[in-house]
């Protein structure tokens, strides 16, 4: 179970491992990361000029120097950083003296720029018998290198219209409280009355708290708390993920994590995606077959307004964050690394927001991907669509209902694996130092074998034979003896840890797995990762599970809960400024990185909670409005079940 897996964490942050480079060996090597006073340099005026560079090193010519061959021993291993490779944020002016003088005639001519720092790093570490060329650089003077365009006032603008309409609302809805029932009922319930109260902060405040006792809600009382776990991991895997992507005064804290069995939960915990996929599942198929159990004919129109209202709903949300990541997101702070950590969001946002709006950009332009952790979102809008064909055949073919269960679950196993033998991707995501700092985009199986749809089928396939199964019981009160209580116990936790841990032995160094062996692995593990959580939601949703269950149905989670799509969508752009306006090297902890999740944790719930409201709540009101025939027949049911409840319940699409 996701709790399971929280728990673990929470342990690992408390954990260090111990170092495999000498010390007396990094302090012969020059700093691999370095910043200098960044407000300090800008406080130059004209002569201000700052730069983040990347600088190659290499033996001086017929002196092969005692540091080289410290570095290249230590680059010989994966789980080092490139340390021939300086990354380094310097006052052009202070930090290169010989520039200092001269300083104009650099800052317009990029090319003599990069040449000039390239022969201070050669003299500055002539000593040690090394040379540096610059092969990387972003430089800033005092003035912002990001200026106010028609695109940032105009979401401005949206963003200002936005505000007044809730204020407005708010008031409106909140003085007719009041007065009496029958005049609030009045002002309500008439056309301009419930236009503007889908806007009211108050309103939809009591719609979120608002406790569903309903037989949907008892059955599928697990999944909020499920939900709320997971989203806590994803948290902390991306806070951790992109502060690996920053300056750091001890690397080695990265460079060791692969000797503490306990921090494959990170390294090796992509699979805990396979949850989200799993629920979304989960709630399409029960609705499903809740809302056609008493029809006779399934209608092309309720497929159609079911994909149409579950775009409306994604995606208002979506436009708001794509807008500001794409605009206003640049202009909050600036840093050493603002423009490496915050900048690129932007001009990736600027450059590809559309395959987020058709949901394709998990395909398309991966390198360049506006909101990277929106992938999940694309897959499962496509599983989504695929899903609804397998449910509407299933429907006509009621009585081979497992059997296409089986048949897209066993594609689900052979997609991933016949894909990684014939391309002969390794056999997991290794997250080694270097591909983490750029942010996993270089790594084949993470473009290729996670992010895609296709790769996922299996995941979401068990959750819809899930929901099957829930629809199936949901009535019926089951009395399980003690051995299968102890096997479920056995299972939930063993097969999702089982995966993970089995990390330990292939992050070995003298480990080489077969292409067999890498292909079974990437086929059967994150299915048999779902299965554990799957079979945690079954046991918990009839009354199994004791301190997990207590843990999973706490009420306040329930609320909670359903703010995790709104908080993964904002959490990450949270995560950038705090790391891109860093003036300091950090020093990483186990400690520091708790404290700063922590952190993360309540800002991005609290950030959560203003979009829902502001943006996710409205939307869900006004479509309820647009549309009245949803509440008409049990028939369209099927659109309001499939949407309203899958959607609303937050089917929050990490990482």
């Amino acid at each position: 179970m996701q709790y399971n897996i929280f728990c673990a964490v929470t342990i690992v942050l408390f954990l260090n491992a111990e170092s495999k480079v000498a010390e007396k060996d990094y302090a012969l090597m020059p700093p691999l990361f370095y910043t200098d006073d960044f407000d300090r340099c800008l406080m130059l005026g004209e002569k201000a000029l700052f730069c983040t560079v990347t600088v190659q090193l290499g033996p001086v010519r017929n002196n092969y120097s005692k540091v080289w061959t410290i570095i290249e021993d230590v680059i010989s291993y994966k789980t080092n950083f490139r340390h021939d490779r300086l990354r380094h944020s310097i006052c052009v002016p202070s930090h290169c003296t010989q520039m200092g003088e001269n300083v104009f005639s650099y800052i317009n001519d990029t090319e003599y720029l990069q040449l000039g720092i390239s022969e201070c790093y050669k003299q500055k570490y002539a000593h040690l018998g090394l040379i540096g060329d610059v092969i990387e650089m972003r430089c800033e003077n005092d003035k912002s290198p990001y200026e106010v365009d028609v695109y940032d006032i105009v979401v401005g603008l949206c963003l200002i219209g936005l505000l007044a309409l809730l204020i407005f609302a708010s008031f409106y809805e909140g003085l007719a409280r009041y007065k009496s029932k029958e005049e609030y009922n009045s002002v309500i319930n008439s056309t301009r009355g419930r236009i503007i109260a889908c806007f009211s902060l108050l309103k939809n405040w009591d719609r979120l708290k608002t406790r569903n006792t309903g037989l949907d809600a008892q059955a599928l009382k697990a999944i909020n708390g499920i939900r709320f776990y997971t989203i806590l991991l994803v948290i902390i895997a991306h806070a951790c993920m992109i502060a690996f992507t920053t300056y750091s005064l001890n690397p080695q804290f990265v460079e060791t994590m692969t000797d503490d069995p306990l921090n494959m939960i990170f390294l090796n915990g992509n699979y805990s995606m396979q949850t989200f996929l799993l629920i979304s599942g989960l709630l399409l198929s029960y609705h499903f077959f809740l809302s056609f159990e008493k029809m006779k004919k399934l209608k092309f129109s309720y497929i159609f307004l079911a994909l149409i209202n579950r775009y409306i709903r994604l995606t208002s949300c979506l436009v708001v964050i794509i807008a500001i990541s794409a605009t206003w997101l640049r202009h909050v702070n600036r840093g050493p690394l603002w423009d490496k950590t915050v900048g690129d969001e932007f001009r990736n946002c600027r450059k590809n927001w559309w395959t987020n709006l058709l949901y394709i950009n998990n395909y398309y332009d991966v390198q360049h991907m506006c909101l990277l952790h929106s992938w999940y979102l694309a897959a499962d809008t496509q599983l989504f669509v695929l899903s609804l064909i397998i449910l509407t055949l299933i429907w006509n073919w009621k009585k081979y209902t497992m059997t296409i269960f089986g048949i897209c679950f066993v594609i689900g196993f052979l997609i991933p694996t016949v894909t990684t033998y014939i391309y002969d991707y390794d056999i997991l995501i290794r997250e080694y130092p270097e591909p983490l700092y750029k942010v996993l985009l270089d790594v084949p199986e993470w473009t290729k074998l996670l992010i895609p749809g296709h790769m996922n089928i299996g995941g979401y396939t068990i959750g819809l034979i899930a929901g099957y199964i829930v629809y199936k019981y949901r009535e019926r009160t089951i009395s399980f003896k003690k051995r299968f209580i102890v096997l479920w116990w056995i299972l939930v936790w063993g097969l999702p840890l089982s995966v993970i841990f089995l990390g330990v032995p292939m992050y070995r160094d003298n480990y080489v797995p077969t292409r067999l062996g890498a292909s079974l692995y990437q086929g059967l593990a994150r299915n048999v990762f779902a299965i554990g959580i799957c079979l945690g939601i079954l046991g918990i949703n009839k009354n199994i599970g004791w301190f997990l269950r207590d843990a999973v149905l706490w009420q306040p989670l329930q609320i909670l809960g359903r703010l995790t799509y709104c908080v993964f969508l904002v959490h990450v752009a949270l995560i950038r400024i705090k790391f891109g306006q860093a003036r300091v090297l950090s020093y990483m902890t186990s400690y520091s990185f708790f404290t700063q999740v922590a952190s993360d944790l309540v800002l991005s719930f609290i950030s959560g909670l203003i979009l829902c409201l502001a943006v996710e709540m409205p939307t869900s009101a006004l479509q309820k409005l647009m549309m009245p025939q949803f509440r008409k027949t049990r028939e369209d049911d099927l659109t309001k079940n499939i949407v309203a409840d899958n959607v609303k319940q937050n089917e929050i699409t990490q990482v």
